[in-house]
């Protein structure tokens, strides 16, 4: 509720859209996992206010 209200304007689902929520939010996750399989940042200042360009998460073995 705390996002919705601070976004200018209305948002709807992917599916106003004609597009798949589930698949679009796999993704999305497939996407920031390979970022960070290749140590590439997924956070830029620009976009999220960090200090620099960082990684997303850590990598644990099993």
């Amino acid at each position: 509720p705390a996002l919705m209200a601070a976004l200018p304007g209305p948002a709807e689902p992917a599916e106003a859209l004609g597009w798949n929520g589930d698949a679009l939010e796999a993704e999305a996750f497939a996407y920031l996992a390979a970022r960070r399989l290749k140590n590439l940042p997924a956070s830029f200042p620009g976009t999220t206010g960090c200090p620099a360009p960082m990684t997303a998460g850590r990598l644990f073995a099993p």
